[in-house]
């Protein structure tokens, strides 16, 4: 089970939202869309992000989110931010494949502890397996 240690927190609509932002991520990274990269990630997670574009070129990329799971692994307090880590599992398609291919990472989200307005932002992604 997940450690959940955040005052409030509801842990269905979390991963709700959490699901519309893995896929909204695929389609802007595909689309080199930098101002929507920009709306939901850390600066640090932005600039990470624009390299591995920029480093692409004009390769056109395609990712069709097949399926996708989503499992919260953590949700804590810590230094002034609430960060909750989720695992995103499943089958992605890229680049017009036969067969998708099965995926599994965690993303690290954070926002300032107490704000109900902040957004949640990607601080980190990280292969899982």
């Amino acid at each position: 089970p997940a450690t959940v240690a955040i005052p409030g927190f509801e842990k269905e609509p979390f991963l709700r939202v959490a699901k519309t932002s893995f896929i909204r991520l695929q389609a802007a990274n595909d689309a080199k869309d930098l101002d929507d990269i920009r709306d939901y990630t850390t600066p640090e997670m932005f600039a990470e992000l624009s390299m591995i574009i920029r480093e692409r070129g004009d390769a056109p990329q395609k990712t069709e989110v097949v399926s996708v799971e989503a499992q919260l692994v953590e949700a804590v307090v810590e230094d002034g931010w609430e960060i909750a880590s989720v695992r995103f599992y499943g089958l992605i398609r890229e680049d017009g494949a036969a067969n998708p291919e099965p995926f599994d990472e965690i993303w690290h989200v954070r926002k300032k502890a107490g704000d109900k307005k902040a957004a949640w932002l990607i601080a980190g992604i990280q292969q899982n397996g």
